[in-house]
């Protein structure tokens, strides 16, 4: 389980903020056909279809998590490296909450 937030001043992390907005230029881009598979989009963007499909996690997240990161307010170890190598996360939300610290 991640660690949840501290009483610290709000601290926006750019890696996290990016990785939402990629997740979701992303899950559109294959919503929408604009791209025909995670493999396509991981080519166009010089990445591994691993890193892509995890980062695509980021479109389902809560929409509560999804504003406190961008307010910084997110849990002190939740930080991309830790949502692409070592979580899984749920689609269900109360779920996300308790796994992710919310």
């Amino acid at each position: 389980m991640i660690e949840g937030p501290t009483d610290d001043a709000p601290r926006a992390d750019a890696a996290l903020i990016k990785a939402l907005a990629r997740g979701h230029v992303w899950f559109n881009e294959l919503a929408k056909g604009k791209a025909s598979s995670i493999n396509e989009i991981a080519r166009q963007e010089n990445l591994t279809g691993r890193y892509v499909s995890r980062i695509i996690q980021f479109a389902f997240l809560a929409p509560d998590i999804t504003e406190a990161i961008l307010a910084g307010r997110q849990p002190v170890d939740l930080t991309v490296e830790t949502i692409t190598r070592e979580i899984d996360i749920p689609l269900a939300w109360t779920e996300q909450r308790v796994l992710l610290g919310f």
